[in-house]
């Protein structure tokens, strides 16, 4: 599924994490869906409650919004078009949201553009989104201030406990470890009736790592 909206290019979307361009990629979905020729607001709501186990789908069920009724009320507000047409273009104001988002993510502390900064952004320009979620009685300040609180949230955890990854490195030559490992089964001596063990050792100057 491509992840780059019409009008958008990679570099627009640098930075936005995977769960933010599955949402983009849904949104045009919806819009070919609904024979639409341009992704609008309304097509970028629905494609972030289409990523159903996302947070921000998440948050916008609890604010009053659901997939099925979004796109009743985007089919009411903008109409049907011909199902299957691929979308040329996306409106203006779907552009300025998408070019907004990072700001959202940078103004709230996060390091990257998640689906919730997008759907703050989709916020921030109104557009047909707006009136949508209106229509199905979300009340906008209060959901955009509960995710404006819950990014900010998020990205102080990510800043407090940062992923670190750690590659092993075999203390005999400095080797990283990402390769397939030796294992060598030795007899016990003087044991024989005791199973072989094993040595694992590395695959380039053969230190030994440990036995299983």
């Amino acid at each position: 599924m491509g992840a780059v909206t019409p009008g958008t290019s990679g570099d627009d979307l640098a930075g936005f994490d995977t769960a933010a361009r599955r949402a983009l990629a849904l949104a045009e979905q919806e819009a070919r869906l609904l024979g639409h020729d341009r992704v609008g607001t309304e097509h970028l709501l629905l494609g972030l409650l289409a990523d159903e186990s996302s947070a921000t789908a998440s948050a916008l069920r609890e604010a009053g919004a659901t997939i099925a009724a979004a796109r009743r009320k985007v089919s009411e507000a903008v109409g049907t078009g011909t199902p299957g047409a691929t979308p040329s273009a996306s409106s203006a104001r779907a552009s300025r949201a998408i070019g907004r988002a990072p700001r959202f993510a940078r103004d709230l502390g996060a390091d990257g553009v998640s689906s919730q900064h997008l759907l703050l952004a989709v916020l921030d320009v109104e557009g047909t989104a707006g009136q949508v979620l209106r229509g199905l009685g979300v009340d906008l300040e209060q959901l955009g201030n509960a995710l404006g609180a819950r990014a900010a949230t998020t990205a102080r955890e990510e800043h407090a406990h940062p992923v670190v990854s750690v590659r092993p490195v075999c203390p005999g030559c400095r080797l990283t470890l990402d390769a397939a490992l030796i294992a060598t089964p030795l007899p016990v001596a003087g044991s024989p009736d005791l199973h072989a063990i094993t040595v694992v050792s590395c695959p380039a100057c053969g230190h030994a790592l440990g036995v299983v």
